[in-house]
């Protein structure tokens, strides 16, 4: 089952999708793929197949329940912090790391269409750059997913499945313009 769902893409990450059953539905299925996606290279195999199993569950450990809904914890230095989760509200707002990562793929998978000749932008007459909202929405979810590392990290013993985990440093690097 997702963590997210296209309640998630409003205000910065308004996405142009056709608000229709099949628009909502193809959405839903970048959801699921992006979702899954990311969180496989954040947790890498053996995290990532023990929490989709977890809360998969009809009523999932504790464990997966902290990754995915949060957790206030002490971390190794002795400073009590917090582990927002893979989703959560600020106010009336959905945030989620996993949000921020569909946004960017959405945006930078639609920002030009392919033709028979060539890679075309829209055909009106001026075209807005998504460069900026797409590194904000990376660079926010790149500071969540060292959160979630630090929260993994501090919490070892509570997640041995993490222990050999590989670091895909694209998705803790932040983007900029001159590099985007």
């Amino acid at each position: 089952m997702p963590t997210i769902d296209n309640t998630y893409f409003f205000g910065e990450l308004s996405l142009a999708y056709p608000d229709t059953p099949a628009g909502i539905t193809n959405l839903q299925l970048l959801i699921d793929s992006r979702e899954d996606e990311l969180l496989l290279r954040l947790l890498g195999y053996a995290l990532y197949k023990a929490y989709k199993a977890g809360i998969a569950a009809g009523s999932p450990d504790q464990r997966w329940l902290d990754i995915r809904d949060g957790k206030e914890y002490t971390n190794q230095s002795g400073v009590l912090t917090k582990w927002p989760g893979l989703h959560f509200t600020v106010g009336t707002s959905k945030k989620s790391l996993i949000a921020n990562y569909v946004y960017w793929h959405y945006q930078n998978d639609n920002y030009t269409f392919t033709t028979g000749s060539s890679e075309k932008k829209t055909d009106l007459a001026i075209n807005a750059n998504p460069e900026i909202k797409m590194i904000r929405a990376w660079n926010e979810m790149v500071n969540w997913n060292t959160d979630l590392y630090l929260f993994l990290s501090d919490n070892a013993d509570t997640y041995p499945e993490y222990k050999n985990t590989v670091i895909d440093c694209e998705l803790f690097t932040m983007k900029n313009r001159l590099g985007f």
